[in-house]
């Protein structure tokens, strides 16, 4: 990942927005139906831990395998402790990068689909802080 952009999450109300009593099929169609059953708030649905929750814009293609493109919205929960195969934000010496989250018992690793960048094994003597776990991409389609 070459840039991340950290923000925030705004204090002010969000708009609601229609939620149909239906699911949309992905393959045949169905018989659309006009009842709109609730409507739904979309920092209710993205963020469990508002306190604890920021979103981090990213550049890069490292984790295109993953479904985290370049230009994706990544939603990182710093409550959330992370687990082996989880997208993570982690603090490399000065840097912020995102990587996958590795922990077997040859030790903890970060790492990328990238097959250029080996494993980065996380010892002791090396500085690193994992900012939070990655629960949600926004991306465009």
């Amino acid at each position: 990942m070459k840039v991340i952009n950290i923000f925030g999450l705004s204090e002010q109300a969000s708009p609601q927005i229609p939620l149909f009593a239906m699911s949309v099929a992905a393959g045949s169609p169905v018989p659309a139906e006009n009842d709109i059953e609730s409507t739904i708030d979309l920092n209710e649905f993205l963020v469990k831990h508002p306190a604890s929750t920021f979103f981090a814009h990213v550049m890069g293609d490292n984790l295109n395998d993953t479904g985290i493109l370049d230009g994706d919205i990544l939603i990182i929960d710093t409550s959330i402790e992370p687990r082996n195969g989880k997208i993570v934000l982690v603090k490399l010496g000065d840097a912020l990068s995102v990587k996958i989250f590795r922990d077997n018992e040859n030790g903890i690793y970060l790492q990328t689909d990238n097959e250029s960048f080996i494993p980065l094994k996380i010892s002791d003597g090396f500085e690193f802080e994992i900012i939070g776990t990655a629960i949600k991409v926004i991306h465009s389609i």
